[in-house]
């Protein structure tokens, strides 16, 4: 009867302490975890996947560019690079954010036709080379119009920003003698937006978010559209680090009239990002 009552008694023991230790270990990590919506800043750097679908034309001063299909004409659709982005709350329902990331791109075709880059003509049978050197930057303010512990829904006041470097070359070939031929631009367009965010904070190591910002209208000597979508979720391992995934959409339909860069540009970007997060 003794041993009996000492077994259970031992085996009791032995619940208890699991479930207290379970109930502690619940407990550290509920008050360990920074609550959603009470970040002060935030770091994520990681790798960026974007496919792109991309046409400019470079107008000259006596002349109208060819509007250049790039991907069908030696540009790879897809590339790789380098993603940073931070977020700083200043106040409770006041935040800063910034996004940048970069996409290179070259190649080569065999001309099928005329075609007019600035003042230059590349004709028909040229070989024709194409480089693409673009950074994207994102930066937006954003006021919490409402905000609980689960919920972040905000106002976003943004700048979209393509920093642009396009060059296009030709062999034409004139009695037997091959002469190259190029133009080339090289801006940086800054376009204005306004959206909504929201923030639905499940618990306060998983966060999911999205963005819509966007704007069509004349600004300065650039005239058209501009769009950009923003989903994505994080998730956090320990309380300042954690691993976040988050897909990007922009859309730039502009007529550009400046010193550096005179024509036309629509350029399409769906990126996905995946990134390593720190927050304090």
């Amino acid at each position: 009867m003794r041993h009996t009552l000492k077994r259970q008694f031992s085996n009791a023991s032995r619940v208890s302490l699991a479930v207290s230790a379970l109930l502690l270990a619940q407990s550290a990590l509920a008050q360990d975890f920074i609550k959603g919506g009470q970040d002060k800043f935030t770091l994520s750097v990681g790798g960026v996947v974007s496919r792109l679908d991309t046409q400019v034309a470079l107008d000259g001063a006596t002349s109208s560019g060819t509007l250049l299909d790039n991907e069908s004409n030696g540009l790879s659709n897809s590339t790789s690079s380098l993603a940073v982005s931070a977020s700083w709350r200043f106040a409770d329902r006041h935040r800063f954010d910034l996004l940048y990331f970069g996409a290179n791109r070259s190649g080569n075709y065999q001309s099928d036709r005329d075609i007019t880059v600035g003042d230059v003509l590349i004709s028909a049978g040229s070989s024709v080379a194409t480089e693409a050197k673009s950074n994207y930057f994102l930066a937006d303010y954003r006021y919490s119009v409402y905000k609980t512990d689960a919920v972040e829904i905000g106002g976003v006041l943004g700048l979209y920003g393509l920093d642009l470097n396009y060059k296009v070359t030709g062999t034409n070939l004139a009695g037997g003698v091959a002469k190259v031929v190029s133009a080339s631009a090289s801006s940086t367009l800054p376009l204005p937006l306004f959206g909504l965010s929201a923030d639905w904070y499940v618990q306060p190591r998983w966060r999911v978010s999205s963005n819509l910002m966007g704007l069509s209208a004349k600004v300065g000597d650039i005239d058209g559209s501009v769009r950009v979508l923003q989903l994505g979720s994080d998730y956090m391992f320990a309380r300042n680090w954690g691993m976040g995934l988050s897909y990007l959409h922009s859309k730039v339909n502009v007529n550009v009239a400046r010193s550096d860069f005179d024509g036309q540009l629509d350029w399409s970007n769906n990126s996905l990002l995946i990134y390593a997060t720190m927050k304090y």
